[in-house]
């Protein structure tokens, strides 16, 4: 690795990190005031990725958790009200999980907190950084570049 690229990493690991310390304490802030453990707030973030009712075993899968650790959870976010489990219409032994309406609505809360939290930081930057930052990241960000970068990683 070039010195350059050397630089560009540990300066893209910086930015990443100022940015996920504001996001991690907003993060942290919210499951404070659920009563919910990091395990369960997982939970409820991949239930909302995912958009559709999760067998309770496929959460655990994508959360690397044992199906006992993510019954509990599940169990314990129920109990608050954030999800929602019933029978797969189509296998009654499956249990699917969702978000409940409030689960919706507390994670589009935290959404917003996020948002609100990356507006503060964009108001931190001085300008001219600002446009500077935007500009660099227009070519990364825009629809093509995935299949770029992978042509360029490659």
């Amino acid at each position: 690795m070039s010195a350059s690229e050397v630089e560009f990493v540990q300066a893209l690991e910086a930015f990443f990190r100022r940015l996920e310390c504001s996001k991690a304490d907003s993060d942290l802030r919210s499951m404070l005031e659920l009563d919910l453990s990091i395990s369960q707030f997982r939970c409820l973030i991949a239930l909302r990725q995912h958009g559709e009712p999760l067998p309770i075993n496929e959460l655990a899968d994508r959360l690397g958790l044992t199906l006992a650790t993510a019954g509990r959870n599940v169990d314990r976010l129920l109990a608050h009200g954030l999800v929602e489990r019933r029978e797969d219409p189509t296998d009654r032994r499956v249990r699917l999980v969702s978000l409940s309406e409030q689960g919706v609505a507390v994670m589009t809360d935290i959404d917003t907190t996020r948002h609100h939290t990356l507006r503060a930081f964009a108001r931190s930057l001085d300008a001219a950084d600002r446009d500077r930052l935007t500009a660099a990241l227009a070519p990364i960000v825009e629809p093509s570049a995935p299949s770029r970068l992978e042509e360029q990683l490659s």
